[in-house]
């Protein structure tokens, strides 16, 4: 049958035009949608007519959808078109893009994902439909679609190479490639089918070790620029202790948790600018003796591409049981509130900088978004052998990366403290500093800790490692503070 010229006679034609967008609401490929519009006058009808009233419902049914504000039903009709153009596209992408191989983004079949994936991100949660997993929390149809691209396509989250970006170009392209990792690797905690890595573990455990002077956390302009492949590294570094039998770490303990214990996802629209966290947290955090510190740093300096024999057992999660998790307690200040920030503490963490935030013109031009507070103070208390107390800092970080901009990453920073014997003042020889990153949506955070002596300007050797928090669930609250309560 001809497309263009459908036939005004058969079957479908003796059929109302309802009955019709019924059957064609059971059609799930955009060919077999195609065959059917053809299929005569009817049909194509049903498919193309009444302003493209199909494809919105259609669209609306499969993505989140958030959509300006039309006046007339030429207008109506463009979006609905519009719409039509974005649903074919997305569905092109997301079935052929399972078979990519992703190195740098470089390419454009790379590039092509990357975009729609990263739509995908930033566009959840956005318009009236509202869903649930099935523990109850809310979930956007958006992220469903990432999590099925995910396990179809065991290439974009199963690196295994062992060379990073070199050249500006590759580093670039690649900032995009990692940061749309990063938020698809929210999901992998829950996801037992996905059971390998997403980069090799020895790299990963190589790179999370790197001094702050070797691998900065931020940089480039204002120090505002995140540094994706250290942070992709780090994850992938307490994933694999979480859920990999190889580790024989902590994947006993994690199988144990239930859903609302693991790290999950977003669960709202991404926020611009600088905004307060959940209250309760679980984390963890890893290190190495000093010795075996100098021994990693050393050897990777000498050999090609970091690569090497020597087993390293990271400390403090080796034991593969609930001690090595720590849960915390998080309350946010308004402006003015939280008391006096310590000068010791500023002097390590620098966390009062405010970041002249550039602004891209496709910025310049957008409507007016209010960034929030310029830095939210907080502070926080748990168990680590001994109770801790924690103050630090939000500061909001822009939109990132350039070529593929995901709007809410913030830059915390944080002080961890013991009080003296007399529990009235700060044990100012046990200081443990923090800066990561805390990922879009505000229930992932990442980064280094390192000691704070004296003076940060003599950190050599730096006595330093990763870490990784996690927001739990609201009925998480009664069951976290029970467990303090009786610590």
């Amino acid at each position: 049958m001809d497309e263009d010229n459908p036939s005004a006679s058969g079957a479908f034609n003796k059929l109302p035009i309802e009955l019709n967008k019924m059957i064609a609401d059971y059609i799930e490929s955009n060919q077999d949608i195609a065959h059917f519009a053809a299929a005569c006058r009817a049909t194509h009808d049903a498919i193309e007519g009444d302003l493209g009233s199909f494809w919105r419902k259609r669209f609306r049914e499969t993505y989140a959808m958030a959509l300006g504000k039309v006046n007339t039903k030429k207008e109506q009709g463009q979006q609905n078109y519009q719409l039509r153009k974005v649903y074919t596209v997305r569905s092109k992408i997301l079935r052929r893009g399972t078979t990519v191989s992703f190195q740098f983004g470089l390419s454009k079949r790379e590039h092509y994902v990357l975009r729609i994936l990263r739509d995908l991100i930033v566009e959840s949660f956005k318009g009236e439909t509202q869903v649930y997993d099935e523990y109850d929390r809310p979930e956007c149809l958006n992220q469903r679609h990432i999590v099925r691209f995910i396990l179809n396509s065991k290439l974009f989250l199963g690196l295994k190479r062992i060379d990073s970006p070199s050249s500006p170009e590759e580093q670039g392209a690649y900032r995009a490639v990692a940061a749309v990792q990063l938020m698809c690797a929210h999901f992998l905690f829950n996801l037992a089918d996905f059971d390998h890595d997403i980069l090799s573990f020895d790299l990963s455990q190589k790179i999370v070790y790197e001094t702050t002077v070797k691998a900065p956390i931020f940089g480039g302009s204002h120090n505002s620029q995140i540094n994706f492949e250290w942070i992709l590294h780090c994850l992938n570094f307490f994933r694999s202790h979480m859920m990999s039998q190889t580790q024989a770490t902590m994947c006993d303990a994690f199988r144990m948790m239930t859903p609302g214990e693991k790290p999950s996802a977003w669960q709202a629209p991404l926020q611009h600018g600088c905004y307060p966290l959940a209250k309760n947290w679980r984390g963890t955090y890893a290190y190495l003796d000093i010795h075996e510190l100098e021994l990693i740093r050393e050897i990777s300096k000498k050999t090609k591409k970091g690569v090497f024999n020597h087993v390293f057992m990271d400390k403090n999660i080796e034991d593969d049981k609930f001690n090595s998790l720590q849960d915390m307690s998080m309350k946010f200040y308004a402006p003015g509130q939280g008391g006096t920030w310590p000068t010791a503490f500023e002097r390590h963490l620098h966390s009062k900088r405010e970041p002249q935030v550039p602004r891209t013109r496709a910025q310049h031009r957008s409507e007016h978004t209010d960034p929030g507070p310029p830095a939210i103070m907080f502070s926080a208390e748990g168990e680590d052998e001994e109770h801790f107390y924690t103050k630090g800092w939000l500061n909001p970080l822009p939109p990132q990366p350039a070529n593929c901009v995901i709007p809410g990453w913030q830059r915390i920073t944080f002080m961890k403290y013991f009080l003296d014997e007399e529990d009235v003042g700060i044990e100012m020889d046990s200081l443990w500093a923090y800066e990561g990153v805390v990922l879009p949506g505000g229930r992932m955070m990442l980064g280094r800790w390192w000691y704070a002596n004296n003076d940060p300007r003599s950190r050599s050797p730096e006595n330093s490692g990763p870490f990784i928090f996690w927001a739990v669930d609201p009925d998480m609250d009664d069951m976290i503070e029970s467990d303090n309560d009786t610590d």
